[in-house]
């Protein structure tokens, strides 16, 4: 698959069109410069309700705040980022970090999703393809609980959604690039003080190399979802035409316990060599065998010897007519019984 037949859902869970908005362009054009598609979902300009904890979805598997005719039903973009997320062939996730944890928009998004859980878990429906994402995270710094929250929170439930978290991106320190000074002219910056000139030298730096990685991440991503659907792909051909070569390969002839194989037989007949009719059942063999049984028994009698002498003539006169007439299609072929 080419990065041109990937798009990647982009979500913003601001709840301001300020840092994380322009963090999210960065990498929107790197995604774009390798040929993806994108589309975006702003929190700062959407509204979803909170989930309430009702349990309705436990019944049916959807929300009852987005269920046409239902009494609860709210007026929100729901329904939108349901369908988003059902047709994103990967998801991108840029938040800032608030409290070590997602800001309350992103959370009421989270919450939202506890219907993917109801109908995986509780309603037996088969749980989706799972698709890649990545989180963006930004913020000041200087939290020293750090963001482990926030991962925690957003892998439990984009894993019900669909999809897995295969990187967390660090972009914290990143701003808005308004927010961040340029260099001051020669006359400017003869009016600063050498630690002030220093610091803006160094904020700009990074805020120069934050841009470069978010727009190099892009890329990455876009690559690294075509190759991975690539992957599938060719697994699903190669499971297909294995498939196919099972159906088309001829059935395994079954043999009889103590049958002729075919190429034995084939190999006889190319030798020369007279083919030995086994399996053969007549009355003469079973004379012969009640013969044989009576003969181990305590009492012996002429009548006896003569029975067995007349049951191996026969047998002999039967296999000399049969070697002749050549009957190993014989119809009363069968497995010798002892």
């Amino acid at each position: 698959m080419s990065t041109q037949q990937v798009e990647i859902l982009f979500i913003c869970g601001s709840p301001r069109a300020r840092s994380s908005e322009a963090l999210l362009a960065l990498v929107e054009q790197g995604v774009r410069e390798a040929g993806a598609r994108s589309r975006k979902f702003l929190l700062s300009k959407k509204h979803l309700a909170f989930c309430t904890g009702c349990g309705s979805c436990e019944k049916t598997g959807a929300c009852i705040l987005a269920e046409e005719g239902s009494p609860q039903k709210v007026a929100d973009d729901y329904l939108e980022l349901m369908e988003a997320l059902s047709y994103a062939d990967a998801l991108a996730i840029v938040t800032p970090v608030y409290f070590a944890g997602p800001p309350a928009q992103l959370k009421a998004l989270y919450d939202r999703m506890q219907p993917y859980w109801v109908r995986q878990y509780l309603l037996g429906e088969k749980s989706q393809v799972k698709r890649s994402s990545q989180l963006f995270i930004l913020g000041g710094g200087g939290d020293h609980h750090g963001y482990e929250p926030l991962v925690a929170i957003s892998k439990s439930a984009l894993a019900v959604a669909g999809f897995y978290v295969d990187k967390v991106q660090n972009f914290i320190g990143f701003k808005h690039p308004k927010d961040v000074a340029p260099l001051p002219s020669d006359e400017q910056a003869a009016e600063l003080s050498f630690n002030e000139l220093t610091r803006m030298r160094k904020a700009l730096a990074l805020q120069q190399e934050f841009e470069r990685r978010a727009i190099a991440a892009g890329s990455a991503f876009a690559r690294f979802v075509a190759k991975q659907q690539l992957g599938a792909e060719k697994q699903a051909e190669q499971a297909e035409a294995t498939s196919a070569q099972d159906a088309d390969a001829p059935l395994a002839e079954e043999v009889e316990d103590g049958a002729q194989k075919p190429d034995e037989k084939l190999a006889a007949e190319q030798s020369g060599a007279p083919l030995k009719v086994i399996n053969r059942v007549d009355s003469d063999f079973e004379a012969l065998k009640q013969a044989a049984r009576a003969s181990k028994s305590k009492s012996k009698s002429p009548e006896l010897d003569a029975v067995m002498e007349e049951a191996v003539a026969n047998l002999s006169e039967t296999d000399e007519t049969d070697g002749a007439s050549g009957t190993e299609d014989d119809e009363n072929t069968g497995p010798l019984e002892e």
